[in-house]
């Protein structure tokens, strides 16, 4: 037998799934759906057909994946993608929709949580790391500035110069 302590009403269960859900999220994903579906439904022949065997999965940093149910509806949402973006850019100016991904039904593959990079920093760190190695270089008297910049160190020299004699005695 149960105890009453282990029944949750329905209407609790409901409440504990959406409660960390926004009004907002739920109104954008409402219509983010009915936006995907009229759009893909406009692309002539197929379309009906195509919005039929697809539907929304997630969103996340801008990528729309879509999960279809055979390889062939991807090759057209593919061919139609960018007739597909500018549909739901139209439709959904408060949501950013940069690309469409796309997974067949049964595949759990997801989108990865990236948090979209700051390209400036990322710019002032490589260059700082740029700067860091050529400036170790111009002290191993191999930079850009270095009295001997362009030549090799002595025994490097000379073992490219084996080399070289090696590669051409073995092709005769």
């Amino acid at each position: 037998m149960t105890d009453e302590t282990d029944i949750i009403r329905a209407s609790d269960m409901i409440t504990r799934v959406f409660k960390n859900i926004s009004p907002e999220d739920m109104q954008n994903s409402t219509q983010l759906s009915n936006s995907w579906r009229s759009t893909v439904e406009s692309i002539s022949r197929n379309g009906a057909k195509l919005a039929a065997h697809t539907h929304i999965v997630d969103l996340k940093n801008g990528i729309l994946l879509v999960e279809t149910d055979h390889s062939g509806w991807i090759q057209l949402l593919q061919l139609h993608q960018k007739y597909i973006l500018t549909g739901l850019r139209r439709l959904n100016k408060n949501v950013r929709i940069e690309s469409l991904a796309f997974r067949l039904s049964g595949s759990n593959a997801q989108l990865a949580d990236i948090v979209p990079v700051d390209m400036e920093k990322e710019r002032t760190w490589l260059q700082k790391k740029f700067d860091s190695e050529e400036e170790a270089l111009q002290k191993a008297g191999f930079g850009q500035n270095s009295a001997n910049s362009t030549e090799l160190p002595s025994e490097l020299q000379n073992l490219f110069d084996k080399f070289k004699s090696e590669m051409l005695t073995n092709q005769s």
